[in-house]
């Protein structure tokens, strides 16, 4: 509840759902012996008597964390992938990589998720670095010493990472937007080539306003088809086992 009153993902904040009204109580907020309705418990001032409309949700879910250690593992892979990328691309063109893989990570989340699961944290933010890091070696195809070598070991980090976001607890609703999201600022932001040819750089042009497009219609498609259904859980029901082993009960939760 602390995590949700500070800005985590929570679907019933961001938009009116058919089992949850401004009365619906909350058991153990912020007390294990306390109960609180909807708005107490999504704070920022409630909805003033209206529908939930905390939509600042797709954005402020990056920056939270679930505790010490989800935060120093995310810092530590900031550290890792983070810093050179920064250097090779300069601030502006990463910081739009980080906040449209993390943000989309949040939007396909808050769509395909159970609605009443909160999530928080950059993963989905940093699965978009690896994500670009793919377009990287296959435009440097050329001038990296073991490019073969360079992408197996990516798409195996890769594989690993997403199988690891089965696990109860971990949103791969997120980690799956970003790497996607990832992949296309990536053919949108890549620097060209050095050396290129005119056929490489009008080709690398023409991908990048794909690339441009395909960006508007993902994010036009998510947001709009999170606030026009009934329950955005009911869009795909069956792909929350992309986000969870099929185990017990793990995927209902």
């Amino acid at each position: 509840q602390v995590l949700v009153n500070v800005g985590a993902k929570f679907t019933p904040c961001m938009r009116s759902l058919p089992e949850y009204s401004l009365s619906s109580t909350f058991a153990s907020c912020f007390r294990p012996d306390a109960t609180c309705t909807l708005e107490t418990a999504c704070g920022f001032g409630g909805f003033g008597g209206e529908t939930p409309n905390q939509t600042f949700r797709f954005f402020t879910p990056i920056f939270l964390h679930a505790g010490v250690i989800h935060y120093l593992i995310n810092m530590l892979t900031h550290l890792r992938l983070g810093a050179d990328l920064e250097r090779a691309l300069g601030i502006p063109r990463y910081a739009a990589l980080y906040f449209a893989s993390g943000i989309w990570g949040v939007v396909l989340s808050s769509m395909l998720a159970p609605s009443t699961s909160a999530s928080m944290g950059c993963s989905g933010a940093l699965f978009g670095l690896i994500g670009y890091m793919f377009i990287d070696v296959i435009v440097n195809w050329k001038n990296i010493k073991s490019p073969v070598r360079e992408l197996m070991s990516l798409l195996i980090s890769t594989i690993i990472s997403l199988v690891l976001g089965l696990l109860p607890g971990l949103d791969n609703f997120a980690h799956m937007g970003g790497f996607a999201v990832g992949i296309v600022m990536g053919v949108l932001i890549s620097p060209m080539r050095t050396n290129a040819s005119k056929s490489f750089r009008i080709g690398t042009w023409i991908a990048r306003v794909v690339a441009f497009v395909l960006l508007i219609i993902m994010f036009v498609v998510t947001i709009k088809a999170f606030y026009s259904s009934e329950d955005p859980s009911k869009i795909c029901p069956n792909c929350k086992y992309l986000s969870c082993l099929p185990v017990s009960n793990w995927c209902d939760l």
